[in-house]
């Protein structure tokens, strides 16, 4: 049993550290984990953000997620604090997955740095291969109740005359929901095969142009991307949609039609959703490319970037920027454009640079609350709304998680 002193000693030691000390909230955060342990409370998620983060009594969490944010990092920050400076500590502060109790327990032994590398690997493919398995069920789940007919007793998210989705399940096409998927390729090195995202390569010939650049390493590309995590998210969100219309949706179990692995040539005679971050269009970026509108991304920060559109009459374009505010805030930007195809497809793009605007964009259109506060913003309240149209989003928030969000710019298309 660690006794009270000894635990504030670990506590002031880490808060001293090079990771806590310029940073208040994880030294606020810490502090009240770790005096409510000694307290012997159990902390809980609504107190935490009411005294923590100043939230007030009508704190959410459903909605707000800055707890789960700031505890997701704080856990990355104690966890670097023990492979660095506290690698030596006799007694290790622990804060266990699931909960927000402080735990004192004796140094972990440590594993041969090979063994852990190579263990930590094996666990990474084995999650992606349960990841992408776990989607394609509910995907299949999902659609199966859907050519069932089983949602006359669900709930409707979107209203029959919602102007925006009536118009797009308009005709009789079958509707393909393309996922960005992240490129993967892998590693042969001398006891095991190292799989790797880079966000540097997003596509074949980027694949090929970094493997011609090493020609002592052996580099093979996969066929099958590594799922994002927006698209659970956007998954559960478009249900709700594909529910109110019942419609059929395109799906295969196990790529359901990655835009890394599409044909633009099959575009043809179907409706497409595409749902993921601009890297990752690859083939459809023709459509934003039509309309006027390009993206780069930071080379400081690859989750940061720019939207530029052409505007008529204007020599130069209109640029909207992604930043990183103080404090751990940032805003991202996300596109939403829909355009009709040359037999009257429709073509709805919901992307974004980072995670809170690959997954807000996608969840603002798939509600009847959210697409009301869209018609008002883009003027078109008391209007039929544009079945053609270039709408840029900017989401405030965390890394992770979105706090707010506007519309930017809106232009109807011709």
């Amino acid at each position: 049993m660690i006794d009270k002193t000894r635990q504030l000693i670990i506590l002031q030691k880490i808060l001293s550290s090079k990771d806590f000390k310029a940073s208040e909230k994880y030294n606020a955060l810490l502090t009240y984990l770790v005096k409510a342990s000694l307290e012997q409370k159990r902390p809980k998620e609504y107190s935490i953000a009411v005294d923590v983060f100043g939230r007030d009594k009508s704190f959410n969490p459903a909605e707000d997620t800055i707890v789960r944010y700031y505890m997701h990092r704080l856990r990355q920050k104690i966890k670097n604090y023990y492979e660095h400076e506290g690698r030596n500590d006799e007694v290790w502060l622990s804060i266990p997955k699931g909960h927000y109790e402080v735990k004192f327990i004796p140094r972990p032994e440590i594993e041969d740095e090979k063994e852990a590398e190579s263990s930590s690997w094996n666990r990474l493919v084995f999650i992606l291969l349960i990841f992408s398995l776990v989607i394609s069920a509910y995907l299949y789940f999902q659609n199966s109740r859907l050519e069932a007919g089983k949602f006359s007793g669900s709930p409707v998210a979107i209203a029959a005359d919602d102007p925006f989705w009536s118009s797009f399940f308009d005709n009789s096409y079958q509707t393909t929901l393309l996922i960005g998927d992240h490129f993967l390729y892998k590693e042969k090195e001398e006891n095991r095969d190292k799989f790797i995202v880079d966000y540097r390569i997003n596509n074949t010939q980027d694949f090929t142009r970094y493997k011609n650049e090493r020609p002592g390493r052996q580099l093979e590309k996969m066929e099958q991307g590594s799922l994002p995590l927006n698209s659970i998210y956007n998954l559960n969100d478009l249900s709700r949609v594909f529910y109110s219309f019942n419609r059929k949706i395109n799906i295969k179990l196990t790529s359901v039609y990655m835009s890394s692995q599409f044909d633009v040539a099959d575009i043809a005679g179907q409706n497409i959703i595409y749902i993921g971050g601009f890297r990752n269009l690859r083939k459809f970026n023709y459509i934003l490319e039509n309309i006027g509108v390009t993206y780069r991304y930071s080379e400081k920060d690859i989750w940061r970037g720019t939207i530029s559109i052409e505007t008529d009459g204007n020599d130069k374009p209109l640029v909207f920027k992604s930043e990183k505010l103080k404090d751990g805030y940032y805003t991202d930007l996300g596109v939403i454009a829909r355009v009709r195809g040359s037999k009257m497809e429709n073509y709805l793009i919901l992307a974004g640079f980072a995670y809170p605007a690959q997954i807000d964009v996608v969840r603002i259109m798939s509600n009847s609350s959210t697409l009301k506060r869209i018609y008002e913003q883009s003027g078109y309240r008391e209007k039929q709304f544009p079945d053609k149209f270039i709408m840029v989003v900017q989401v405030d928030g965390l890394e992770y998680s979105a706090l707010d969000w506007r519309v930017k710019y809106f232009k109807a298309l011709e």
